[in-house]
């Protein structure tokens, strides 16, 4: 059935997207997404995605669905995004990728922030997958595949440094007035912890070093389960916001370290500990069902980290950088968290405490979850 026909160019709903609210100055925004698609949105029938953008799929009135993207924040920060953006499609563009597949870009408008791309139909994300424990092995091997091809696209220009990253490095010595002002209680209390774990701050400062040291590549730059949409047999990845010259291995721990977080976020959601056990036999439990959500996630790391050996340039050390950036993917989705939070959670803080072990100790790590030999 087509559901264009049925409902007069309603966009299909999904569990991902709701009703859009109305955009400003309509006409403006049919006529600027109408010029750079070369298809006439239908306005009142879009709708939008949670995200820090605005993110529509919108029906059109001659042809299939569109994907528009506008970049919200400090117009410094939505130009590098949208220069990042557009030096990813220079990159793409006559590359003939065995496994990668990118939504078709119809174009931009760089003074509004916008982006426009096909939609991609009847897709789910491999993030959806893995929480409905259907993101098998031989998934995780071809994402492992489609990562290396990423790597081995032809490298952008090393991007501008920007003020808002300095910031942040920054904060983790001590937030200025507006950063404290500005921040959540959650936000606050992280801060507080993190600024204090003075080991923690060293061993990022030296894995920053390393990385600059490390033959660069072709990034993502936001590797997560969710920027892989699978639609029939085919794997598109999306949103190439932070697509620069950098180092692999944040992807690969990125990666890798969105199976560790599902493990062990289920660990603790499943966790029922016998109050009466003494704290010595509590702690045991503990690790056991860790190590049995760890073994049930490890097959799909190492298929992933075969699948990426096939298809990139591995350096010397590079498996151990990722599975410390693996632990900063811990404490960077903590701080996302963060942002809407009263107070951390007893979850939040062990899985933060999980991550600081990864980070601590990679060369430990980087073999029990699946990088690497044992």
């Amino acid at each position: 059935m087509n559901v264009k026909e049925k409902s007069g160019h309603r966009a299909p709903e999904t569990a991902r997207t709701m009703p859009a609210r109305p955009v400003q100055r309509p006409a403006e925004f049919t006529r600027t997404i109408a010029s750079i698609s070369g298809s006439t949105p239908v306005v009142e029938s879009m709708r939008s995605f949670l995200g820090r953008n605005d993110n529509w799929q919108v029906p059109t009135e001659d042809a299939a669905d569109l994907f528009v993207k506008r970049l919200r924040g400090e117009r410094p920060q939505v130009e590098a995004r949208m220069r990042r953006i557009l030096a990813f499609q220079q990159a793409i563009a006559g590359q003939q990728t065995r496994e990668l597949r990118t939504a078709r870009f119809r174009g931009s408008d760089f003074d509004q922030g916008l982006v426009v791309f096909d939609y991609v139909p009847e897709s789910r994300t491999a993030s959806d997958l893995l929480a409905g424990d259907e993101l098998d092995t031989d998934l995780a091997h071809r994402m492992g595949r489609i990562l290396g091809e990423i790597h081995r696209l032809p490298p952008p220009a090393p991007d501008r440094p920007e003020v808002a990253e300095a910031n942040k490095a920054t904060t983790f010595y001590a937030l200025s007035p507006q950063a404290y002002a500005d921040c959540s209680g959650g936000e606050v209390e992280a801060w507080s912890m993190l600024q204090h774990d003075r080991l923690l701050v060293e061993t990022l400062d030296r894995l920053s070093r390393r990385s600059a040291q490390a033959p660069a590549t072709a990034t993502h730059g936001d590797i997560r389960l969710d920027q892989f949409l699978l639609a029939g047999d085919d794997i598109y990845v999306i949103d190439w916001e932070e697509f620069r010259l950098g180092d692999p291995a944040r992807d690969v721990g990125s990666f890798a370290g969105e199976f560790v977080r599902h493990a062990v976020g289920r660990m603790f959601s499943e966790l029922d500990i016998d109050l009466g056990l003494t704290p010595g036999a509590a702690h045991e439990a503990i690790l056991a069902a860790g190590d049995e959500h760890l073994m049930n996630i490890r097959e799909h790391v190492c298929r992933f980290w075969d699948g990426y050996q096939e298809t990139a340039e591995i350096d010397e050390g590079l498996a151990v950088r990722a599975t410390s950036y693996l632990g900063w993917h811990f404490i960077d989705r903590l701080l996302a968290g963060a942002v809407h939070a009263v107070k951390l959670s007893a979850i939040e803080k062990g899985m933060a405490g999980i991550g600081r072990n990864a980070l601590l100790m990679p060369e430990r790590f980087a073999a029990v979850i699946g990088l690497g030999e044992e």
